[in-house]
C-alpha cells in the first residue's frame, strides 16, 4: 500500500508535468483495469487513483481567458514590474510608482504578454505562464484606487527603504534572466528555517518543532511571499506531522503541493528539493548519497539554466548554510541603518572565482546523465561509479562537438533579420545578417551572442550582410569585437568557404534601391534546398524567375519580413517551397507580414511561420530526415505527410 501511494504521487506529478489530458485518462484506465482484475482487493488503491485523477482534471491548465475590467490588488513585486489579480485572474502590471503590497488598481484593458522566444534563452512570455498569467494591463495615472492598508504593505514599504538584500532575500525581486541558483531555491530562508529547527531540537519535542516550523512557513508566506521553496518546505512539514513512513510523506508533500501549485510541477525549486529527499532513502551510503546529489545538481542546473558554476557546485552544502547565516546578518541590519549587508554580500559574491560553463543540454545528455544518476543508485561497484561520474562531468565538454545534425536557426530578435547556419559537429558556422532594432536594440547582446556561447560557437566562418539597412547590419560591430569572424561578405560575387553548395543568385541585377541590392543566398543541405531573399523586391523575383527558371526551394526565407512589396504570386507558386519563414518584430509599425502576402502563401498551398508568433525558428536535418522546431514548442516534420 505504501508503495502504491508512492507511484500514484509521482504519476499525479507526471500528468501535471506533461499537461496531457489524454494522459490523465489513461491513468484512469489504468486504474479502472487493476480493480477489475483484482475484484476488491484494491478497492482503496482505486479509490485513490479515481481521486487523483479528477482533481488532476480540475488542475488541467486551460486556454487563458482574457481578464474582465475591474479592480486588482497587487501580490507580487518585483524589479520592473508587479503581478495584480482579482479572485481568478493574474494581470501583469508596468510603469507603477510608488507600489505597496495590498494597493488596488482599476483595470480597464488589456493585452497579450510577449516576448522574445528563443530555444536555450530565457523567455520572459513562458516564465509568466507558469504561474498561469498570459496577460498584462493598462495602468493610467487614475488607475489607482486604494494603498495597500494592512501589516504585511506596512512591513514591505520598512524593508523597501531600509534594505534592499532583503528584498530578494524575503520578496524574491531579483531579475528573472538571471539564473542566480541562490535565489531561485530561496536557499536563505530556507537554510535559516533549517538552523532554527535544528536549534530547537534540544528543548522541544519532534511534533513540537514540526508544529512550530508550519506555523512559522505559514506566517513567513503570509507576511511576504508564498514562494515554491516555502510552499513545498510547509506541505513537506505537514506530511511529517501525521505520517511516519518515507513513502507516505513524499507522497503528502507532493499531493499537497501540486493541489497547491500545480503549475509548478516542474519548477526547479520543487523538482531539485523533491529528488534529493529521495536520495536519503535510495542510496545506502553517505558517499553514494553525496555523488548522486552532485549529479543531480549538475545535471538539473544544465536542463534548466544551460550554466553551471563551478563554485555553486562544489560548495552547494556551504553557500546553502551561508547564505542564512547572510540573511540573519540582513534581518539585524534593520536596527542599524548605516549597516547594509548587501553590499558586502555582493562583494563577496563578485570576489568569488568565475568558474561557469555553459552547455545547452539536449538529448545526449540527458541520457548520459540518467545513466549515471541510476548507474549510481543501483551499481556498487566502484570502478563502475567512478567511470559514470566522470563520463557525466566529461559530457558537457565533448557533446557539444558532437551534434550531427546540420542547423539553420532563425533567430527571434524582433523586427530584424539573423539567421545562423551550422555543419554537423560545428565545422562551420555562417551568419545570415546580424540586425537591430529600435524594439530591441541590444538583441545583439542578449540573444545571439548568448545564444552562440552555450552552442560553443565562438568562431563564424563568414557573416553575410545582404545590404545596409540598421535592422540588418546594426550589429555587426558587437558581433566583431566577441567573436572571430573569417569573412564578412557584403558583395553577391563574394564566395564562403564551406563543405556544401552555397551561392549568391542574380550577382548582376537591375537595381536602384537599397532594397533591391540584397544578397540572395542559395544552397543545399542533404538535398534540401534553402532560399534565403532579404529585402528583395517583386521586381527582383521577376528578375530571379527570367534568369533561373527551373528555380525550386523547399525552404524559403520570405523577402522584406513579409511586405507586400515582396513575395509575387506568380514567384511563390514556380519556387513553391514547403515551408515558407517570415520574421518580423510583435506589432511592429510597419504591419509586417502583410496580409495580402499571408494570402497569397496560403492560396498557394505553403506553410508559414512567423517569428513574432512562433519565436526562433530552427530547422534541423540529418540523412534525409528534416524537421523545425520553434521557440513556443512548435515541432513538425518536413517532407513527410503525417
Amino acid at each position: 500500500m505504501k508503495r502504491s501511494v508512492f507511484f500514484l504521487a509521482i504519476g499525479f506529478w507526471l500528468s501535471l508535468a506533461i499537461k496531457d489530458i489524454y494522459f490523465l485518462l489513461i491513468l484512469f484506465v489504468c486504474g479502472l483495469f487493476l480493480f477489475c482484475a483484482t475484484n476488491t482487493k484494491y478497492l482503496g488503491i482505486l479509490v485513490l487513483w479515481i481521486m487523483v485523477c479528477l482533481v488532476s482534471l480540475c488542475f488541467y491548465p486551460m486556454r487563458p481567458i482574457m481578464p474582465k475590467p475591474g479592480t486588482y490588488v497587487i501580490e507580487e513585486i518585483k524589479t520592473n514590474y508587479a503581478i495584480a489579480s482579482d479572485s481568478t485572474t493574474k494581470v501583469l502590471l508596468y510603469d507603477l510608482q510608488d507600489i505597496d503590497y495590498g494597493d488596488q488598481y482599476k483595470i480597464k484593458e488589456f493585452k497579450r504578454v510577449h516576448s522574445l522566444n528563443n530555444l536555450s534563452l530565457f523567455s520572459f512570455e513562458q516564465y509568466l505562464q507558469t504561474s498561469d498569467i498570459y496577460y498584462q494591463g493598462n495602468v493610467h495615472k487614475n488607475s489607482l484606487v486604494q494603498k495597500g492598508r494592512s501589516l504585511r504593505s506596512d512591513v514591505y514599504r520598512f524593508i523597501r527603504y531600509n534594505s534592499s538584500s532583503l528584498q530578494g532575500f524575503l520578496y524574491g525581486i531579483y531579475k528573472e534572466d538571471t539564473p542566480d541558483l541562490v535565489m531561485r531555491l530561496s536557499l536563505p530562508l530556507m537554510a535559516l528555517f533549517y538552523s532554527v529547527e535544528k536549534a530547537l531540537k534540544r528543548f522541544v519535542s519532534s511534533s513540537g518543532i514540526t508544529l512550530f516550523m508550519i506555523l512559522t512557513g505559514l506566517f513567513c508566506g503570509l507576511m511576504f511571499v508564498f514562494t515554491a521553496s516555502l510552499c513545498r518546505y510547509i506541505c513537506q512539514k505537514i506530511s511529517r506531522y501525521f505520517f511516519k513512513d518515507w513513502e507516505y510523506q513524499f507522497a503528502c508533500t507532493t499531493f499537497l503541493f501540486l493541489l497547491l501549485m500545480p503549475q509548478k510541477a516542474l519548477s526547479f525549486a520543487f523538482v531539485l528539493p523533491s529528488l534529493f529527499s529521495l536520495t536519503i532513502v535510495l542510496c545506502s551510503g553517505s558517499v553514494q548519497r553525496w555523488l548522486v546529489r552532485k549529479l543531480l545538481l549538475f545535471g538539473l542546473s544544465f536542463l534548466y539554466f544551460q550554466e553551471i558554476d563551478g563554485f555553486s557546485f562544489l560548495c552547494f552544502g556551504w553557500l546553502r548554510k551561508w547564505s542564512g547565516i547572510v540573511l540573519l546578518l540582513a534581518c539585524v541590519g534593520l536596527w542599524f541603518p548605516t549597516v547594509d549587508i548587501s553590499t558586502y554580500w555582493a562583494a563577496f559574491a563578485n570576489a568569488l572565482p568565475s568558474l561557469s560553463w555553459f552547455y545547452d543540454a539536449g538529448f545526449l545528455f540527458l541520457l548520459v546523465w540518467l545513466s549515471a544518476c541510476f548507474g549510481l543508485l543501483f551499481y556498487h561497484k566502484q570502478r563502475i561509479t567512478v567511470l559514470l561520474s566522470v563520463t557525466t562531468i566529461l559530457a558537457p565538454f565533448v557533446l557539444p562537438y558532437c551534434d550531427p545534425f546540420f542547423r539553420v536557426t532563425i533567430f527571434s530578435i524582433g523586427q530584424a533579420d539573423c539567421t545562423l547556419i551550422t555543419e554537423p559537429f560545428l565545422r562551420s558556422a555562417v551568419l545570415i545578417d546580424c540586425g537591430e532594432n529600435i524594439m530591441h536594440p541590444d538583441n545583439m547582446e542578449k540573444v545571439v551572442l548568448p545564444y552562440l556561447q552555450k552552442k560553443h560557437i565562438n568562431r563564424i566562418d563568414a557573416v553575410i550582410l545582404t545590404h545596409e539597412d540598421f535592422d540588418h547590419i546594426g550589429g555587426i560591430e558587437t558581433l566583431k569585437e566577441h567573436l572571430q569572424i573569417d569573412t564578412i561578405i557584403t558583395q553577391p560575387f563574394q564566395k564562403i568557404n564551406v563543405s556544401y553548395p552555397f551561392y549568391s543568385l542574380l550577382e548582376n541585377r537591375d537595381a536602384k534601391e537599397e532594397n533591391d541590392k540584397s544578397i540572395i543566398s542559395y544552397f543545399t543541405y542533404d538535398d534540401q534546398t534553402y532560399l534565403w531573399m532579404g529585402d528583395a523586391s517583386r521586381k527582383i523575383e521577376k528578375q530571379l524567375l527570367h534568369q533561373y527558371p527551373n528555380l525550386k526551394a523547399d525552404i524559403l526565407k520570405v523577402g522584406h519580413h513579409g511586405s507586400k512589396t515582396s513575395s509575387l504570386p506568380d514567384f511563390l507558386y514556380h519556387v513553391h517551397p514547403q515551408l515558407a519563414l517570415i520574421s518580423s518584430g510583435k506589432g511592429n509599425r510597419y504591419g509586417h507580414p502583410d496580409l495580402e502576402v499571408l494570402n497569397n502563401l496560403q492560396e498557394a498551398g505553403i506553410d508559414a511561420l512567423n517569428t513574432a508568433d512562433v519565436g526562433m525558428i530552427q530547422i534541423s536535418s540529418f540523412h534525409g530526415l528534416h524537421f523545425f522546431q520553434t521557440g513556443n514548442h512548435i515541432f513538425g516534420i518536413i517532407g513527410s505527410v503525417i
